[in-house]
């Protein structure tokens, strides 16, 4: 399962930078976040926003959140890894008949 909102401290270990970088991020304006407590709470797609923003890359892998979107039985989802792994094309599926 994914994480959809990071403290500060993980957000900071993710873009490998001080949780002070981005508490003065969130004071400026350039990184949305939410006030939970006497921290801030930061979603997965305001993060990869300011990542991209800041002239990052992919910060999440895209397919590892679709897998976990997918509400795909576990012997379903086991034969089509196995189908991507036969075939090469992570496009293609092979469904059993």
């Amino acid at each position: 399962m994914q994480k959809n909102a990071f403290t500060l401290a993980e957000a900071a270990e993710l873009l490998r930078c001080h949780p002070e970088t981005l508490r003065k991020s969130i004071a400026d304006g350039r990184l949305p976040a939410a006030r939970l407590g006497r921290g801030y709470r930061v979603s997965r797609a305001d993060l990869q926003t300011f990542w991209k923003d800041m002239g990052g890359g992919e910060l999440f892998d895209r397919s590892a959140a679709l897998e976990d979107s997918e509400a795909t039985p576990p012997a379903q989802a086991e034969r089509t890894r196995a189908a991507k792994k036969r075939d090469g094309d992570p496009r293609q599926l092979t469904l059993p008949f």
